[in-house]
């Protein structure tokens, strides 16, 4: 039977057939999950996935509390760190908070400071522009804290890396706790505490937090350390963290899952001048008093709040981002939310701009064959680099590069993004000798770069891709979690996926497939006719027919190809609530028509 493929926006490159991959069944695992009661076959699958394994992790996955956090004092050095705050607190030493330029740098900062300020301390903080200052601690900001009669200094985001730094700041009687969870070196900076959860020794049993997750514990321990109640102080930052969280694009598992989950929450009442404004600004603010209004998500914090904190430093100057989450004026929050809001704009049209050009390069020069694209240019902001290589990612399906090079300087700055088969921060870690610093994450990574290495980082990426990617690797995907019959769609398969939720890295909203979904009919909607909508027949069990809409946004076109008849369809359960009646409707992802 032949088929006809019709794309989706999962798929950019319209010369390029997404593959469907139909995630395994583990049927041992799912049937001892089935065990613990009302629990739907379809949702004991997807937990599966998701590396649930019990009934009492199916439990806590399902129901989170913040009673699932771990001890805090599992996390390494955590001990030391707050008895050097102690001493700085008892003694009225000044402290600097040194934070870093994305809004996980912002919000860990923010943290940081608001807490050490609730405690009376005498407390400086520091976000680095991100072209004047570079990334992570350097010596100009220590001997700027000396001057100003600093004595301990507490870095978060950053400064694991650090070790020149941390022992300058030694010789000049400054201590340093360093919070991040960056991958550290083999060999530690030699401070006073590396609190770091991917530390060889660390007991901590969940290691994936954000900067501002580090940050969130270890303020924890310091305030049982100090006798205070916990309960408080989680109520006062649970905000900050799930921001924080969702917009490094960390892991929504464990850990993580409960922060975002019981921040989502409470981020509408949130008493943060700051936050009330960027929820304004972004068109997310929840009137208290209106019912049946839809919770904040994942996807809100990470398209609404995000860009605007991080257009801070792409465009310009960081401190604005800070000095919003730290100010308790309304007035002057709107003014810098306005701000950043005007910034974000700037950002886009820059983005769009640099994108662009650099496509119409790896078209021209053929960049897209390589398993690896590395693309440089002048005049491209440094901070803007990084949002066009995750666009290159995902247009082409391969790791890529992306350089702001600086013929005055002779330097470079590199960002780079990366496909799920391809650990870009061990690849990196191969070129270091090439590298002037830099680092980041399996699938995220910055560095700078003297203009002579880049031929050789260039030729060095492309020899570890090939050895490490297959073709297969290099064609776009659609993880598919489950077949699904269109009869096996209900109420009660849609609230146990709802209880998924917050939906994010490592546990997406589920993708199912239909073979040959019975389409009753194919229409347009929308102003313009730009949407298409598909009507999937089913039958219940009681013998009943019913239909399910099936939406694709922006694929108005795709209706010309399209007929009644037996379809393949990827898509989503969604919840449509019209005038008090829930109906349950299909978001498409992908579609391929049957004997066209």
């Amino acid at each position: 039977m032949s088929s006809l493929l019709v794309r989706s926006g999962t798929n950019p490159d319209p010369g390029r057939m997404v593959r469907w991959r139909l995630l395994p069944p583990q049927p041992s695992i799912e049937k001892r999950l089935l065990q613990g009661g009302d629990l739907h076959p379809i949702v004991a699958r997807l937990l599966a996935q998701r590396g649930i394994e019990t009934v009492e992790e199916a439990h806590r996955f399902l129901h989170p509390r913040l009673d699932y956090l771990h001890d805090p004092f599992l996390l390494p050095d955590v001990e030391p760190a707050c008895l050097r705050i102690q001493q700085a607190l008892n003694q009225r030493e000044r402290i600097l908070v040194h934070g870093d330029y994305d809004s996980d740098g912002v919000t860990s900062a923010a943290l940081w400071t608001r807490l050490l300020r609730r405690l009376g301390a005498d407390v400086e903080v520091f976000v680095p522009h991100r072209r004047r200052d570079g990334y992570d601690i350097r010596n100009a900001a220590i001997e700027r804290a000396k001057a100003r009669g600093v004595r301990l200094i507490i870095t978060t985001d950053c400064g694991v890396r650090r070790v020149e730094e941390v022992e300058y700041a030694r010789q000049l009687g400054i201590d340093v706790i360093i919070t991040d969870h960056h991958l550290p070196p083999e060999v530690l900076p030699r401070a006073v505490a590396v609190v770091n959860p991917h530390r060889a020794d660390s007991r901590y049993p969940f290691p994936y937090l954000a900067g501002v997750g580090v940050a969130f514990r270890c303020g924890e321990a310091l305030v049982r350390h100090l006798g205070l109640k916990v309960e408080s102080y989680r109520q006062a930052f649970l905000d900050l963290v799930t921001i924080g969280t969702i917009t490094d694009m960390m892991p929504l598992l464990d850990e993580n899952r409960v922060l975002v989950a019981f921040g989502l929450q409470q981020l509408p009442y949130t008493k943060k001048p700051g936050i009330q404004a960027l929820l304004e600004v972004s068109g997310l603010q929840r009137a208290q008093t209106e019912e049946n209004v839809p919770p904040l998500t994942v996807r809100d914090i990470g398209f609404g709040i995000g860009p605007r904190l991080n257009a801070a430093s792409r465009v310009d100057e960081t401190k604005p981002a800070l000095d919003l989450l730290l100010t308790s004026n309304l007035d002057e929050a709107r003014r810098l939310a306005a701000l950043l809001d005007a910034r974000n704009r700037t950002r886009q049209e820059e983005q769009k701009r640099i994108f662009q050009e650099a496509v119409l390069r790896v078209q021209q020069e053929g960049l897209h064959e390589r398993a690896c694209i590395v693309i440089e240019g002048t005049g491209w902001g440094s901070g803007i680099i990084g949002l066009v290589a995750g666009k290159l990612t995902e247009m082409f399906h391969r790791p890529s590069i992306v350089l702001a090079l600086n013929p005055e300087t002779g330097e470079g700055r590199g960002s780079a993004r990366s496909i799920e088969a391809f650990d870009l921060g061990e690849a990196l870690e191969q070129c270091r000798p090439l590298l002037i610093d830099g680092g980041g994450h399996a699938h995220a990574a910055g560095f700078s770069i003297r203009l002579e290495n880049v031929a050789d980082l260039t030729r060095r990426m492309e020899e570890i891709a090939r050895q490490r990617l297959t073709e297969e690797d290099l064609q776009p995907v659609l993880d598919i979690d489950a077949e699904l019959r269109p009869h096996q769609i209900d109420t009660k398969l849609l609230e146990q996926i709802e209880s998924m939720a917050p939906f994010g890295m490592e546990n997406p909203e589920p993708i199912f497939v239909s073979y040959g979904a019975p389409v009753r009919s194919v229409c347009l909607i929308g102003k313009e006719s730009q949407h298409l909508k598909l009507l999937v027949e089913a039958q219940t069990s009681h013998g009943l027919t019913v239909t399910y809409p099936a939406i694709m946004w922006g694929q108005g076109s795709l209706a010309s190809e399209l007929a009644p008849g037996a379809t393949d369809i990827c898509y989503r359960l969604q919840r449509n609530t019209y005038q008090g009646e829930l109906r349950i409707q299909l978001f498409l992802e992908d579609i391929r028509q049957r004997g066209r």
